[in-house]
């Protein structure tokens, strides 16, 4: 993803907010699914130097099979600074931000909890804004059903969505209409939304809603060339 000036300094925001939790010499892998070489690759560069290959096992199994809260604290910024620069190249978007759920993050000092917020707010803003290349509706959809793990309601996401006036955002909307499944009556959260099916539905009855409508009537007006423009405007209800 190609980041803007607030997502970089959202990154920066996080090295900052957890660099008091130091690199324990052990972070107790689970031996039964870690090698002592796996542990190797997290101390053999600076923080800021870790590589996706360095970090993509722990970024997976942090918390369930390798290290505690405050371990996963230290390699926090980093994991989601790789997160937003390699997407699902590096890991899946659910399984990262899981971790947050898992670690009971709302329980976390306050600052640690504004730092993840923004965080979050500067990476969906960023993303909206990317350019709407094929298929990018369903990359998003990737995104939003990681956000969905560590919040409690997708709502300022999905408004935040709608207030957006660039054009990459109101055409990453058709994308996400068209490309996606959520206008389809018999789907349900299944896999990585499974575990949050109320947000699911949240955002089901939002592609359904008026808001949306009246938005995608717009974009319908104003991008008549695009196929997927149309292929998500006559697909509303």
């Amino acid at each position: 993803m190609e980041q803007t000036a607030e997502l970089r300094t959202a990154i920066e925001n996080l090295y900052a907010t957890f660099a008091s939790y130091p690199l324990r010499r052990d972070t107790n892998a689970c031996t039964c699914c870690h090698s002592p070489e796996d542990e190797k690759r997290l101390h053999k560069n600076s923080l800021r130097e870790l590589r996706a290959e360095d970090l993509e096992l722990y970024a997976t199994d942090a918390l369930f099979v390798w290290g505690d809260v405050d371990d996963f604290k230290h390699f926090l910024p980093r994991i989601f600074e790789l997160a937003a620069k390699y997407g699902e190249e590096f890991a899946d978007q659910p399984i990262i931000f899981n971790k947050l759920y898992h670690g009971e993050w709302r329980y976390w000092p306050d600052a640690e909890q504004s730092a993840v917020e923004h965080f979050f707010r500067a990476l969906w803003t960023c993303l909206l804004n990317q350019e709407p290349r094929d298929h990018f509706g369903d990359e998003i959809e990737d995104w939003l059903c990681g956000i969905a793990q560590a919040a409690f309601c997708l709502s300022p996401y999905l408004d935040a969505w709608l207030a957006l006036e660039t054009e990459n955002a109101r055409l990453n909307l058709a994308r996400f209409i068209a490309e996606t499944d959520f206008l389809l009556p018999n789907h349900h959260a299944t896999a990585f939304w499974g575990e949050r099916a109320e947000l699911f539905s949240e955002v089901a009855v939002w592609v359904r809603g008026d808001a949306v409508k009246a938005r995608m009537s717009v974009i319908a007006s104003e991008y008549p060339q695009y196929d997927f423009v149309e292929r998500a405007f006559t697909s509303l209800p």
